[in-house]
């Protein structure tokens, strides 16, 4: 599902970000930004496993972004998905909220 609004477009996305679903949204991705959306916002609420193929496509995703003076952020994600991209540093780079808890 897609919504957009004047400042961003939000791509909600679901199943598994790995092979096939990596590739599925990275050419979302390409198409949005070909259209001229230059900041997306994605919602990995509904993800439910992400291996490298998919940090891969955020990662480029990213970079295409940046590249058209836009960005890509991610408004949330499962907790599996969340974990990933925190373990490989995405996370930040992506906006996601962190989930670490402080003493």
């Amino acid at each position: 599902m897609t919504e957009s609004s004047p400042a961003s477009t939000l791509l909600t996305v679901s199943g598994e970000l790995a092979g096939a679903g990596a590739e599925r949204l990275l050419s979302r991705l390409d198409r949005l930004l070909d259209q001229g959306h230059r900041y997306v916002v994605l919602d990995l609420t509904a993800v439910s496993f992400c291996d490298s193929s998919g940090i891969s496509a955020l990662v480029r995703g990213h970079a295409r972004a940046s590249a058209a003076a836009g960005g890509l952020r991610l408004s949330a994600a499962s907790d599996q998905v969340t974990r990933v991209l925190e373990l490989s540093g995405l996370a930040r780079m992506l906006g996601l909220p962190s989930t670490v808890v402080t003493p």
